[in-house]
């Protein structure tokens, strides 16, 4: 596990992302389904910052995991044939819209109709985003990483965290009446289960395929057996994060909802954190071990 800390500007790019990427999913149902007055869309563009915040912190703490920073203009070279080239140009298109929508919501001048479209498109392409970061560890040398089960766990982290992230905002903007309306909460529940099954199942179907590899120096079993203290705790406290957001949007008053909300979000980044670096811990190459 000790190796894995020298991932941990990518672990943070990669718990930070698909989390401000996926909170666009409850927010474009909420407006697309709640009749919202414009104070109230006034509060929930301001606190639509901290998902635009988390994913820009990623991207810094992802620059840092760089020898040069420069670096990264070369990767897109590789469009197209790069999972890596693939995921910065994914999510460079997903920020750009995104701070598109964020700000031109900021300015009080987009329609509803505009909205609810920018929305969802921010939304779709945040999932495609979080997609394209699992995709880019898919690598051959690494057969431990080089599963479907990294993709499925980047987007069961944009969901669960995403959703986690959304609650906050809307919960800050003092619209507890917005959670508690059938088809957001619906909405949440949804997205809090497939996030957790995809992300804890995802990570475990990785771990039970890199038990059985190896190489002449490092057994998987015995990679996996390192980190499965930390594999045991993410997933407790991605479960948790799932209950503490059920009853936020099924029974919490407003003046509980912040409280809550902001602890399942804390929850949320300590899991997936957590995963993320286990991911990290369990990396097992052709040859010898690069760990």
């Amino acid at each position: 596990m000790e190796a894995a800390f020298a991932e941990m500007p990518l672990a943070l790019f990669s718990t930070f992302a698909p989390m401000g990427a996926g909170a666009f999913i409850v927010l474009a149902m909420a407006f697309s389904t709640v009749s919202l007055d414009e104070d109230t869309r006034k509060r929930i563009d301001k606190m639509t910052a901290i998902p635009v915040a988390l994913v820009i912190v990623s991207f810094i703490a992802a620059f840092f995991h760089l020898a040069s920073p420069l670096n990264a203009f070369g990767v897109f070279a590789g469009l197209g044939a790069s999972p890596l080239s693939n995921e910065l140009v994914a999510g460079c298109v997903f920020a750009i819209v995104m701070l598109v929508y964020w700000i031109w919501a900021l300015s009080g001048k987009m329609s509803n109709s505009v909205r609810k479209g920018l929305a969802w498109a921010t939304a779709v392409l945040g999932i495609v985003f979080a997609w394209f970061t699992g995709m880019a560890y898919m690598i051959d040398t690494i057969p431990s990483w080089n599963t479907i089960a990294g993709p499925i766990q980047m987007v069961g982290f944009a969901l669960v965290g995403g959703a986690a992230v959304a609650i906050v905002v809307l919960a800050l903007a003092k619209c507890a009446d917005v959670l508690k309306a059938s088809t957001v909460r619906t909405t949440v529940l949804v997205v809090l289960v497939a996030g957790i099954v995809a992300g804890i199942g995802g990570l475990a179907a990785q771990a039970a395929a890199t038990g059985g590899m190896g190489n002449a120096l490092v057994s998987g079993a015995d990679l996996v057996g390192s980190a499965m203290m930390v594999i045991v705790c993410g997933a407790i406290c991605l479960v948790g994060t799932g209950v503490c957001d059920a009853f936020a949007v099924r029974g919490a008053n407003a003046s509980a909802l912040v409280g809550v909300s902001c602890g399942a979000a804390v929850l949320a980044i300590v899991g997936i954190l957590m995963l993320r670096l286990a991911f990290y811990a369990m990396q097992l190459s052709v040859g010898l071990s690069i760990m």
